[in-house]
């Protein structure tokens, strides 16, 4: 199919579209035309992503040292234990604001997400971004087991919000670059894309359900990260897109 580029040198509107039509057509583009487009500088963009990837070791949390035996059985329990901890995972020079996909192996970790299980002790986290840092914020409670100390690499896709251009320039080709859009184009910026060989999924529908008392968490990519034994539900997870950058 034809791609077509249009550059308008009065109101310095550039787009792509992936068919002959009149370029007045996409000239103010509705969310019916989205699927034609592959570029428009009236649009927002994802790109120029940052890869934060560190491994962290989480400690040993050890169950209480105090028995607590049923009135009516000799079973001996211990009493529960909780507690936090938050680490640094590294530097983030694009802001608190900044849009972010962490992942743990090849898991995304939505923010909660269990890690860690002996019995019924838990060892849930999530990752969040600061002005300045990629942190992950670690919960967990003992019940009769401890937790053994565990390591876990993460690694965090950071990405550039391109709401706005900046400068004159509404289209400048060389043998080197390309830029266009008053710079939310750039052939040195690296994109969020539909792909069908995805690096990871996104999704704005839920990804957890809680039910009977217990907790499933479905990844976009239909993978069940998460279903505890007391689950009672029928969760199924909401599909989403794949996405390669």
């Amino acid at each position: 199919m034809a791609h077509t580029l249009h550059a308008d040198g009065t109101s310095g509107k550039v787009y792509i579209y992936n068919n002959a039509s009149a370029p007045s057509i996409y000239a103010v583009p509705t969310s019916a035309q989205l699927g034609d487009l592959n570029f428009h500088s009236a649009l927002s963009y994802l790109g120029n992503s940052v890869v934060v990837e560190a491994t962290v070791t989480h400690p040993v949390r050890t169950r209480s040292s105090y028995e607590t035996k049923g009135l009516f059985s000799s079973t001996t329990h211990y009493d529960p234990v909780q507690g936090t901890s938050t680490y640094n995972l590294g530097n983030n020079s694009l802001g608190a604001n900044a849009p972010f996909v962490p992942f743990y192996g090849t898991a995304q970790v939505p923010s909660g997400t269990v890690i860690h299980q002996v019995g019924e002790s838990v060892r849930a986290v999530s990752i969040y971004v600061t002005a300045t840092k990629v942190k992950i914020y670690e919960s967990w409670a003992t019940f009769d087991q401890s937790l053994p100390a565990i390591t876990r690499t993460y690694k965090v896709y950071l990405f550039n919000t391109l709401f706005t251009g900046s400068g004159n320039t509404s289209l400048a080709i060389t043998g080197n670059s390309f830029t266009a859009g008053f710079g939310k184009l750039s052939s040195s910026y690296r994109y969020l894309r539909d792909s069908a060989s995805p690096d990871f999924y996104v999704t704005d529908g839920k990804t957890a359900d809680v039910s009977g008392g217990g907790l499933k968490v479905v990844l976009p990519d239909g993978t069940v990260q998460y279903n505890s034994a007391n689950y009672t539900g029928t969760f199924a997870g909401i599909t989403g897109r794949g996405v390669e950058i």
